[in-house]
């Protein structure tokens, strides 16, 4: 590790931290780790230079945020946790982040149970910056609270704080700009990601998402199999472009530069399908916004009929975000849609195959898989917007005959 190591911070979903250590090392993190302080959606690293952390925000798909840490420490839960987040804030030496022109403005999240809200913590730590400033030189800095120069953040999960610079800005990273159709269901980008990840699909492998929505897996394939930044599409909208820090860089050049990993030519395998007229349009849309709509496929089709598109054998992975049935239609048609996806895999999936499924109802997939010689090989606990829900990587058990037939559960 480089002696003058900055130390950073990625916030990402609950539950796929360690997908997310395997991307992020891939683009240079330095020992990366998951679940600072033992806490979930919290990935930690060390990097050489501010730049390096805002050149992966940029091409990172499985993240949210990205913090440059420069403060951490304990605080109460009690309302004199709020005295322990100033001394915090003001123990920073801000000069070098915020000069005398400079505007800024303090975000927070807080988690777990305290007797302060994230305005308090906002307001607090904005009065810590503003009194270390002014002993320092004498300067009061300006708060701006929309589009500030400089964005900190403040974070608190239970007796933990950290205090850092904001490299993303107000939008997280799953808004990535290529979305025209908006599916009344859509998964999170991230999530769609981190699940490609764990199927361990390669460009030149079939994928296919017979339940696609608005196309947001499928999509999210055709970019990684392109290598096209995550933040390819929202330039404009991150905060490390305003930080006077990298004042003295072109922003937009390096942004321009680092795309240049991108590899447009490359063709993949990829379908995506669903039962509504209306989100395959959608997706299609979404798929030209993207600029991958020469290499994605899609048709209006119910799912049961997809193994008369596909021989059998001739897919490797299915990527699906099925219908839950808790806030819209009906559960039992959800149940249904779940013990069709198995019949489907069993029926189009190669022997070394993967099903890679998110679902709020695990338990509908586990009574399932051993019916049909399948196995659940990895699992990872989420939130699919706020509700709890897992994603199950499953393939064939080892040695199994492939089935052609599925009992009714």
């Amino acid at each position: 590790m480089c002696a003058m190591a900055y130390k950073v911070l990625f916030t990402t979903s609950r539950g796929i931290e360690d997908i997310v250590v395997q991307e992020l090392t891939s683009l240079g993190l330095e020992e990366a780790r998951p679940r600072l302080f033992g806490l979930d959606g919290w990935v930690w690293g060390f990097i050489d230079e501010p730049i390096t952390l805002a050149r992966i925000c940029y091409k990172a798909r499985t993240i949210y945020r990205g913090l440059l840490i420069l403060a951490e420490g304990e605080v109460r839960r009690s309302q004199e946790g709020l005295e322990d987040i100033y001394q915090i804030v003001k123990g920073v030496d801000w000069t070098d982040w915020l000069p005398p022109e400079t505007t800024f403005c303090v975000r927070s999240t807080r988690s777990g149970r305290h007797q302060y809200q994230s305005p308090d913590i906002e307001r607090i730590s904005g009065q810590a910056v503003i009194d270390r400033i002014m002993e320092q030189t004498g300067h009061r800095q300006k708060v701006k609270l929309a589009h500030p120069d400089v964005m900190l953040r403040v974070d608190v999960t239970g007796e933990k704080c950290v205090v850092g610079i904001d490299f993303v800005g107000e939008e997280a990273l799953h808004r990535r700009g290529y979305r025209t159709y908006d599916h009344p269901a859509a998964i999170n980008a991230v999530l769609a990601a981190a699940m490609i990840w764990a199927s361990g699909w390669k460009p030149e492998e079939r994928l296919v998402d017979p339940m696609c929505g608005g196309g947001t897996i499928v999509i999210e394939a055709a970019l990684i199999a392109r290598k096209v930044p995550a933040g390819f599409f929202r330039k404009e909208n991150f905060a490390f472009k305003t930080l006077p820090y990298f004042a003295n860089l072109n922003l937009d050049d390096l942004m321009f530069e680092w795309d240049t990993c991108a590899d447009w030519s490359v063709s993949a395998k990829l379908f995506g399908s669903d039962i509504s007229p209306k989100h395959i349009a959608g997706a299609q849309l979404n798929a030209e916004r993207a600029l991958v709509a020469d290499t994605t496929r899609w048709q209006v089709l119910d799912a049961a009929e997809l193994p008369k598109l596909f021989p059998k054998s001739s897919v490797k992975k299915i990527v699906v975000n099925p219908p839950f049935g808790v806030r819209s239609g009906s559960v039992t048609r959800a149940k249904e849609a779940h013990r069709l996806l198995l019949q489907i895999a069993d029926e189009v999936l190669s022997e070394d195959g993967k099903i890679v499924v998110i679902t709020h109802h695990p338990e509908w997939l586990e009574m399932l898989t051993p019916v049909l010689d399948f196995a659940i090989e990895r699992q990872y606990d989420v939130l699919h917007g706020d509700l709890p829900a897992k994603i199950l990587v499953i393939g064939r058990k080892k040695g199994s005959k492939q089935s052609s037939e599925v009992k009714s559960s």
